[in-house]
């Protein structure tokens, strides 16, 4: 198995995993209050932001593409047409929102996290197109 594949079945699992569990986050206060879902939800999208910028990172590595750091991963995948401005734009919130699930944990706005869990989509998107990127070798 690939790089790119386990990293894609990875990303899968947690997004289904965060569609599963959505309906028990009804408002910020419930992952305030339940420490179990709080820490799944966290680690789930936390696992997500950085899958998808793992993947960023081996696409612009094959392609020779050098980055500065995250969000240059992500915006390096501007170079290919696959990914739409509008596909980046989404993903290029991800390396901000992984960085406050790891260094703000404490202060962090539980809507925001809400916010996050709405958001996904644009990984589903993102999901799709690596994938066929990976098929066509």
């Amino acid at each position: 198995m690939t790089f790119l594949v386990e990293r894609l079945a990875e990303l899968r699992r947690h997004l289904d995993h965060l569609r599963d569990i959505r309906p028990r986050v009804r408002t910020a206060e419930d992952l305030q209050r339940d420490l179990s879902l709080h820490n799944d939800v966290l680690f789930s999208l936390l696992t997500v932001c950085q899958l998808v910028i793992d993947i960023a990172s081996e696409l612009a590595a094959r392609r020779g593409i050098r980055f500065d750091d995250y969000v240059g991963a992500i915006r390096a995948l501007g170079r290919d047409a696959r990914f739409s401005p509008e596909l980046l734009a989404g993903l290029d919130r991800l390396p901000g929102f992984r960085n406050i699930v790891v260094h703000e944990y404490v202060s962090l706005d539980m809507r925001r996290v809400i916010d996050a869990l709405d958001g996904l989509a644009v990984v589903e998107q993102f999901l799709e197109v690596v994938r066929t990127i990976e098929a066509e070798g």
